[in-house]
């Protein structure tokens, strides 16, 4: 026998068709379809020997999900089980019931009952709902090149996760509201660019080691592999902090949306110059004579110091103390020149963005590095 075989319980209910058909003393037919009907049924029989014979057990975890599942098994040509589907046929239910609970109060005929079923549909809209977000952004829109774009399409999606994660599935009207926005093309919602489980930082970083780890398996294809991970690093500099291709899109953005995703981009800027070198090329023309050398006085700030601007900003204001040369130099000359001495001194490229940043940034302690 089947899960949702017809069923007669009196002249008044009856479930066919995959529908539950109630007739009211007073007032028109109701008819209630998709899964809502489908729980009101099973509550009814829970416990009854028609359940016993379709094998409905909803007191035990094992036994609503095999209800879900046979529901969803039987209703496949109606399209039943897929998220939209069953989020209108709720939103119809509630407007056959005019939004009137005790409608179903007096379907299910009592609190039991009643609770029974509209739990069991809470259950399975919950269970669609968590098939629909993933359980991060990126298993939802998965990484892609570049970045930007990255963003701009999950920052939709977003949207309607967060919306989807706050839905109360027993209120009728945030279920209508719903019902509407998801008829409603991708481009009149609002995107959302804070991720729900996720710091910034654990977006750009797992954007970084995905678009590395693909460019490595790339490269690793050829016999000249380093040499092809120095273009690639270079294509990548440029490609991945270039957003102007995506600004026409945000014309019609809010005014904090568009704020937060410069927000972004400025902060994934400064994340891609710190991972990747600028030209060799770009060196050469600058021709830079190395004017100051490591002294005993003062270590200079290593590339591996996960703190090495805030070390520089450091290093720059306790060297104008003692070495005139130095502070003459660094309040005459400009910021970028001043940067490419630093990177001469330490060895490793001291970028002028990242470095103004943290001049600009307050200090947590003052600390120096005497050897």
């Amino acid at each position: 026998m089947k899960l949702l075989d017809d069923y007669i319980f009196d002249e008044r209910l009856r479930y066919e068709g995959h529908k539950l058909i109630y007739l009211p003393k007073e007032g028109d037919r109701i008819e209630i379809r998709g899964f809502l009907g489908a729980a009101v049924l099973g509550a009814l029989l829970h416990g009854q020997d028609e359940g016993r014979e379709r094998d409905i057990m909803l007191n035990v975890r094992e036994g609503r999900k095999d209800f879900f599942d046979r529901y969803e098994d039987e209703t496949i040509h109606e399209n039943g089980g897929f998220f939209t589907t069953e989020v209108q046929a709720l939103n119809e239910a509630y407007m056959e019931l005019d939004d009137d609970m005790t409608m179903l109060l007096a379907i299910c005929g009592n609190e039991r009952l009643y609770d029974l079923a509209f739990g069991l549909m809470v259950d399975y809209m919950e269970m669609l709902v968590e098939e629909q977000i993933c359980e991060h952004i990126y298993d939802l829109v998965p990484w892609s090149e570049p970045f930007a774009q990255w963003l701009y399409n999950a920052g939709f999606v977003e949207t309607r996760r967060q919306q989807l994660l706050a839905i109360d599935w027993t209120d009728p009207a945030s279920v209508y509201a719903l019902a509407e926005s998801l008829l409603k093309p991708q481009e009149e919602t609002q995107p959302t660019f804070v991720f729900d489980g996720l710091s910034a930082e654990q977006i750009l970083n797992g954007y970084w080691n995905w678009l590395w780890n693909t460019v490595q398996q790339d490269a690793n294809l050829y016999p000249d592999a380093k040499e092809r991970l120095v273009q690639y690093k270079q294509t990548i500099r440029e490609k991945e902090i270039d957003w102007d291709f995506i600004k026409p899109e945000m014309k019609d953005f809010d005014p904090e949306q568009i704020n937060l995703f410069r927000k972004w981009m400025s902060q994934w800027t400064d994340f891609v110059k710190d991972k990747i070198e600028p030209p060799v090329s770009t060196r050469k023309k600058k021709e830079e004579e190395q004017l100051f050398f490591p002294d005993e006085v003062l270590k200079c700030p290593t590339e591996d110091d996960p703190e090495k601007y805030a070390a520089t900003r450091e290093y720059v204001k306790e060297r104008k103390k003692y070495d005139e040369n130095f502070r003459k130099f660094a309040k005459n000359e400009s910021h970028a020149r001043l940067c490419r001495q630093l990177t001469l001194l330490f060895g490793w490229y001291v970028d002028p963005s990242s470095l103004r940043k943290s001049l600009l940034r307050k200090p947590k302690r003052k600390t120096k590095q005497y050897t």
